[in-house]
């Protein structure tokens, strides 16, 4: 039948252009479809943890030939003192229009992989309880698809997910707004660094992308998103000149296109299969963009379903690869859920003493002298209440040669 395929794809960012690819490895007929045009950028948490998805996915040294630039640190800044310190491995921040079209592209090689932008899927198609296609309108044409499988790979406020009734678990209401914008001309550090600023209780970001063009970012408090949409770029760059060094550091730098801002992302996870469909990206899992987990995310759960595909393909049902891929799903996603979560409920505005007892710490090394042996004693009893915070501040000391008694 040639409207028949194996699986089809609704969403063709992150999240439905790898899952495309690790399927166009195995020869499935994939249709991915999406309503936007490619490339197009879109609202985005820009940030990776590391590169090894883009590199298994192989775009990692197309995306860098782009001139991105190799983040390699980390700083953290409270008042007018930071800490500084490495990555353990370094990572790049491209744009979603370059991101997202070169997963396309790379998923487009495959034969097996059909793409079909401007193009919206209208309804599922069901036979009693199970699905077993979709109606899709392709400018102004609509049609019937059929396939084995129906992946939503269509956002937070995944169409799938609602024609299903897919239940939602674990959920928390937005909490906190977020706006960005892309500026050029911002004096750089003199390594990429990713910058955070703790400031008043909100939190600013630069993300380094390209020489000469940054991510800046601020997530602010409820109360305070409608009057900075009033003028945002006046008021953003008015916030973000209160965070330490960036007035002059800013001061020859300009605005591309608009500042981009949203309410708030939603908190939650939801069933990630049923009967001839499946979730994944923030279709499945959606969290507050803070810890800049999102697109990481995605990645980690086109991977499980591939695989869970793969291991029906070898002889395992249905029911049992499906809930597997969920399972893993969920192990790995609730420890960043709840980091996050705890993030965001637990900032504040520094108390005066708090901030400057931070300044006279930050610079005086006799008191790091005296801290260091202990600092592990001392964050373990302070986060007692949320040990999961502890046990991943150790494991990524791991990574740096950190070994336990």
């Amino acid at each position: 039948m040639e409207n028949r395929y194996d699986v089809i794809i609704v969403g063709a960012r992150v999240a439905g252009s790898s899952l495309a690819n690790w399927l166009g490895r195995m020869g499935k007929r994939v249709l991915l479809l999406d309503k936007a045009g490619f490339p197009s950028d879109t609202l985005s948490t820009h940030f990776m943890s590391h590169t090894k998805f883009l590199e298994e996915l192989g775009v990692l040294s197309q995306l860098e030939d782009t001139g991105l630039r190799k983040i390699q640190r980390m700083r953290t800044y409270i008042g007018e003192s930071f800490i500084e310190g490495p990555r353990a491995s370094y990572t790049i921040i491209p744009k979603r229009d370059q991101l997202d079209y070169a997963l396309l592209e790379e998923a487009r090689k495959y034969p097996s992989v059909t793409f079909k932008s401007q193009t919206t899927a209208r309804e599922l198609l069901w036979e009693g309880n199970q699905v077993i296609g979709l109606r899709i309108e392709e400018k102004g044409r609509s049609y019937h698809v059929y396939s084995d499988l129906v992946v939503g790979a269509d956002g937070k406020n995944s169409n799938i997910a609602h024609w299903v009734q897919a239940e939602t678990y674990n959920q928390t209401n937005p909490l906190r707004p977020v706006l960005y914008g892309y500026y050029k001309g911002v004096r750089p550090l003199q390594t990429p660094t990713t910058e955070i600023f703790l400031h008043d209780g909100r939190i600013g970001f630069v993300f380094p992308m390209e020489e000469g063009r940054d991510c800046l970012g601020i997530e602010i408090h409820p109360d305070e998103f409608k009057e900075m949409m009033k003028s945002p770029k006046e008021n953003f760059e008015l916030m973000f000149h209160q965070f330490y060094g960036m007035k002059e550091r800013m001061e020859q730098a300009h605005l591309e296109s608009k500042i981009i801002g949203t309410p708030g992302m939603p908190n939650f996870f939801r069933k990630a299969f049923g009967n001839g469909w499946a979730l994944v990206g923030d279709a499945g899992h959606s969290k507050d963009p803070s810890t800049g987990l999102g697109i990481n995310d995605a990645f980690m759960q086109s991977y499980l379903l591939a695989d869970a595909i793969k291991e029906i393909d070898e002889g395992m049902t249905w029911s049992e690869a499906m809930q597997e891929f969920e399972d893993k799903r969920d192990q790995q996603l609730l420890p960043g859920f709840q980091l996050t979560l705890d993030y965001i409920h637990s900032l504040k505005k520094w108390t005066v003493n708090e901030v400057a007892l931070f300044q006279s710490i930050a610079a005086n090394p006799m008191v790091w002298n005296k801290l260091v042996p202990h600092l592990g004693m001392h964050l373990e009893e302070s986060t007692s209440e949320f040990p999961l915070f502890y046990t991943a501040v150790e494991m990524e000391a791991e990574t740096f040669g950190y070994k336990k008694d």
